[in-house]
């Protein structure tokens, strides 16, 4: 099938997906603003997919396409199930769980062809996307180490190399307003302000284990408390932060993706076998 080809009985799905883009685009404006995205964020998105996913399900079965999709069925449902375990365990956000799960349910299939063509998990044109969004944002979130790499050598902004892929420098009389977790020290002696670089060991066992780490939403929402720190940031000047990027965001840019490109792993495999050969 041609790109961007589809079939009748996806237009519901397409209607999912353009709200559901939406919805997901305004939660990744609020979760960098608020840190927090608002549950009635996900009402209109809900609401209107239920009505489609009536739609959808009755066009299947009056077409006839019914033992196609079938196959589909388990895959939503473990999806949706390791999407929940997922938070359960404190392995994702509420948020990103629930937008996960929305796409599983309310756009199991490609509403149309993607621009690279369907991957697996399916029979054409009920393929299914949640997996290809799922891969797109984990490869996405992996390349925002190299990014931020090459922003910061071309910002000149100056550390020990592991922490040029994992942050970036914030003004310290505004850091309160960013999104991260803060990765230097402070002390002020009698020679004037010491700062040292939390090493990158230290910082992965105490987020592991709930440690002492100081995020930004902390200092935002009870700046009271950490009112010497504040002070030390501004006399600071500058502050490295991680990136702290809120995963809804991989997420969105993953869906996007996988709805317009395709599945990534099959344009990395192309890749690869175009290298090799």
């Amino acid at each position: 099938m041609d790109p961007f080809s589809y079939s009748p009985v996806m237009l519901p799905l397409l209607i999912n997906a353009i709200v559901l883009l939406i919805t997901l685009l305004y939660g990744c404006r609020e979760d960098i603003r608020e840190r927090a995205v608002p549950v009635v964020m996900w009402y209109p998105a809900a609401v209107t997919g239920i009505l489609m996913l009536a739609w959808f399900w009755h066009s299947v079965i009056v077409s006839g396409d019914l033992p196609y999709l079938m196959p589909l069925i388990p895959l939503i449902i473990f999806f949706v199930i390791a999407f929940y375990l997922f938070t359960r365990f404190h392995l994702m956000g509420m948020a990103d769980t629930k937008a996960l799960i929305l796409i599983t349910v309310l756009v199991p299939c490609f509403p149309f062809v993607p621009l690279t063509g369907y991957p697996l998990f399916g029979y054409p044109p009920y393929v299914f996307l949640p997996f290809s969004v799922l891969f797109n944002a984990v490869v996405l979130n992996l390349l925002l180490p190299v990014a931020f790499f090459f922003i910061n050598v071309i910002k000149g902004n100056k550390a020990p190399l592991p922490y040029l892929f994992l942050g970036y420098p914030v003004n310290g009389r505004t850091i309160a307003d960013e999104f991260g977790i803060v990765m230097e020290n402070f002390e002020e002696t009698e020679e004037g302000l010491f700062r040292s670089f939390i090493p990158v060991r230290t910082a992965i066992r105490d987020m592991l284990a709930g440690g002492d780490r100081i995020y930004t939403k902390s200092l935002k929402e009870n700046p009271e408390k950490y009112r010497k720190e504040l002070e030390l940031y501004k006399k600071a000047g500058t502050v490295w932060i991680s990136y702290g990027v809120p995963f809804l965001i991989p997420i969105t840019a993953g869906f996007l993706t996988a709805i317009v490109l395709g599945d990534l792993l099959v344009i990395l495999s192309g890749l690869v076998m175009a290298v090799l050969t």
